[in-house]
């Protein structure tokens, strides 16, 4: 509510004294019929105020030295963040202790890492909004409120030895090997399903996911972790591993995934609820799913409150999670009598179930919907479990040689190949989309 209204201090006061008001005349009245709506309602009350309050805290903006914006300056600062490599260009954020964190846009080379200390020569601008986009917000939710295009860099030293910086490093190794034994368009797909490195994936091809309505195949999700963690745990099972070692190293093995990948809202929500579940199996207790949903998304909100305004992926995450909750099992009924075959009747309930809870989001958001689908989703689906397994496989093997990589790698070079095919076929229908 504060991020769209932006009440005042006074105001956000006066709602918290009203909900304790309401809490408070409930406890001192005798017990009545209408006690527990009066309590139910003064908390809420209570919790939108403290939220409102969190976010207010949240958002204050760091104060600006507006003397700098347009001059050019020379700065020393940190990377901070995986760069975000695109394919004619790339953006490091930067942070300097004065001036805070800059997203600094430059070429692709020479290339600069996560740790790197760099000393900056260029000018300073505050972000703009385009047309609907609002680029600013979305910047500043990172707590990024300036900008620098294509300023003169010089290395100055590395500072990347932490656990984050190996992680990213072996990422980084761990795609090039994918490209060694993949061809394009073949190898950007897999390393967008294994490591969420999608900003590279060709316009061509980036385009027809959106026409078709399949662009969160490669938006690592509870989908891609689930995958991850069931081989994982079906292998290690295979291998009679004690099952309290297997509980400790999924769950590490999902924390390591959700760094790897770059944290984003869709990652951490599976993971927090990934972990959970685990946990609550471990234990011995009943798994909520609205429970762990709604923990997943309080956490993440209490860290970051601008996520639930600025950041689309957050929204359609639980959009779809909810989808798939309260939505699929009406739809199992409606499609029962549809075959599981390649598991067309579980790919066409969770489609349609997702596709429905996010529609107001994608529509009003991105202007866009896609006509097709339900049928790209039912006929890609299926092949996207054993194309992130082979295509592992394959990756680790091209560790030990290109050869054994190329090899095992076969298997996922054909699935892949289907996918692509698929979707380019389908957003070539003049139907296909309302874009």
């Amino acid at each position: 509510m504060h991020s769209f209204l932006n009440p005042a201090p006074l105001l956000q006061g006066g709602v918290l004294l009203f909900g304790i008001f309401v809490l408070a005349g409930a406890f001192f009245k005798k017990i009545r019929p209408d006690f527990l709506p009066k309590i139910v309602f003064g908390a809420a009350v209570i919790i939108m105020a403290l939220g409102m309050m969190r976010s207010a805290k949240f958002t204050e903006r760091a104060a600006i030295n507006k003397d700098i914006i347009g001059e050019k300056i020379t700065f020393e600062a940190k990377i901070v963040k995986e760069p975000d490599r695109r394919l004619d260009f790339v953006q490091y954020v930067a942070e300097n202790k004065t001036l805070g964190r800059i997203m600094v846009r430059t070429g692709l080379y020479p290339e600069y890492y996560f740790g790197d200390i760099l000393k900056i020569k260029g000018k300073i601008s505050e972000p703009e909004n385009s047309g609907d986009f609002d680029y600013r917000s979305y910047l500043a939710k990172d707590n990024i409120y300036l900008i620098s295009q294509f300023p003169e860099i010089n290395f100055v030293r590395s500072e990347n030895k932490s656990f984050l910086a190996k992680l990213l490093k072996f990422k980084k190794t761990f795609t090039s090997k994918i490209n060694s034994v993949l061809p394009e368009p073949q190898a950007s797909l897999l390393s967008a399903l294994l490591t969420g490195v999608k900003k590279t994936l060709p316009e061509e091809l980036t385009t027809a996911l959106k026409r078709t309505g399949t662009s969160h195949i490669v938006a690592i999700s509870g989908y891609n972790i689930s995958i991850i963690a069931v081989v994982l745990a079906n292998l290690l099972g295979y291998m009679f591993f004690p099952r309290k070692f297997i509980f400790w190293l999924v769950g590490i093995v999902i924390i390591m995934f959700t760094l790897i990948t770059g944290a984003e809202a869709s990652v951490v929500r599976a993971a927090i609820m990934g972990g959970l579940l685990i946990f609550a199996k471990r234990e011995g207790r009943l798994y909520n799913i609205t429970n762990a949903i709604v923990l997943a998304a309080a956490t993440m909100l209490y860290f970051n409150p601008r996520l639930l305004r600025y950041d689309a992926g957050f929204e359609l995450s639980f959009l779809a999670a909810l989808g798939l909750i309260y939505l699929a099992p009406h739809f199992e009924k409606w499609f029962k009598k549809v075959p599981n075959f390649w598991s067309i009747r579980d790919s066409l309930t969770a489609t349609v179930s997702a596709q429905i809870a996010t529609f107001p989001v994608i529509f009003f958001v991105f202007g866009n919907f896609s006509l097709v689908a339900v049928l790209a989703n039912v006929l890609v689906l299926p092949a996207i479990p054993p194309a992130m397994l082979f295509g592992f496989l394959g990756s680790l093997g091209g560790f030990v040689s290109l050869k054994l990589g190329a090899a095992l790698i076969l298997p996922a070079h054909f699935l892949l190949s289907y996918q692509i095919w698929v979707i380019k076929t389908l957003s070539l229908l003049p139907f296909a989309s309302t874009l």
